[in-house]
């Protein structure tokens, strides 16, 4: 696991450490596209947004976008994963479960500890609660610990 920066950090050493993770978040984020649908390599586009760190990937059936250590603000700590958008064209496929599932499994080796939704829909606001995520903002933003969502995923 990386050393996270310490919690008083400069916002300049926390962006690089987030821009760093989200780099080697790039590979599994493929890899997990390449698993559940039927791209070849070539074809799945990412990209790492330096101005959020944030990672991104695209095309006819998904669209998501991750952001990896955050400015804390009321809705999130600093340690948190927040999945910005998810989007599957064909839904209740298990699409979403399979994406957190990996992003839990990956929690040890990137350092965070929460995994938000930020702005949720009510399909979305529906899947968090189901995996253990409690709501913020009246339910516009979910978290929830890793350990917490770990354990709803189990049930």
């Amino acid at each position: 696991m990386p050393t996270l920066p310490p919690l008083g950090a400069s916002e300049e050493e926390w962006r690089a450490f987030a821009e760093e993770r989200c780099e080697e978040l790039k590979p599994h984020v493929a890899e997990f596209i390449l698993e559940r649908f039927t791209y070849k390599p070539r074809y799945v586009q990412q990209r790492v947004w330096r101005t959020f760190a944030t990672v991104s990937a695209l095309s006819t059936q998904f669209d998501i976008y991750i952001r990896m250590f955050v400015k804390p603000n009321d809705y999130w700590p600093r340690e948190c994963l927040v999945l910005a958008r998810i989007g599957f064209t064909k839904e209740r496929a298990g699409h979403g479960r399979a994406l957190v599932q990996r992003l839990v499994e990956l929690a040890p080796t990137f350092g965070y500890r929460y995994l938000a939704i930020e702005s949720a829909n009510a399909n979305a606001s529906a899947f968090a609660e189901r995996l253990g995520f409690s709501p913020r903002d009246n339910g516009r933003h979910w978290i929830g610990m890793v350990d917490a969502v770990q354990e709803a995923l189990n049930r």
